[in-house]
């Protein structure tokens, strides 16, 4: 029968903590993914009732500082959203970005006039700010 030499004593805790940091390194890559996943759901969700409720100033604070640019808010005060609806749901690419399709009812209030949006949100991961942004801008009302 082999015999096998001890594990000195002072090796041993060096030898388990390396075995667990081996061992944990996918579940950190799987809680990161649920941590940008959580918080997809959040901004999407804070966005969406933005919009619905007409709170124009907090749907802007939700896109990429890009998509701010000569952002005119006062046409936006006469359109009222009734209804969004996710057409096609959305998935987070290795790289970041979350698309998705949504169906917009809204009320041009001066009119009375029901109109109809999809709007293709892109969503990206910002490393710096640990947030999603939204790249797309506001839906073309």
């Amino acid at each position: 029968m082999p015999s096998y030499a001890p594990v000195a004593p002072a090796l041993l805790p060096a030898l388990l903590l390396g075995l667990a940091a081996v061992l944990a390194l996918p579940g950190c890559a799987n809680m990161e993914r649920e941590r940008k996943a959580s918080a997809l759901q959040a901004s999407t969700n804070a966005y969406r009732e933005a919009l619905r409720w007409g709170y124009w100033r907090a749907a802007v604070e939700l896109l990429h500082p890009d998509a701010r640019e000569e952002l005119d808010l006062e046409p936006l005060e006469n359109i009222r959203v009734t209804s969004l609806e996710v057409v096609r749901p959305m998935s987070i690419t290795p790289d970041g970005k979350a698309l998705r399709l949504v169906q917009i009812d809204y009320v041009l209030e001066d009119e009375q006039r029901v109109k109809r949006v999809l709007d293709r949100q892109d969503w990206r991961w910002d490393d710096s700010l640990a947030a999603w942004l939204l790249h797309s801008g506001l839906p073309a009302f």
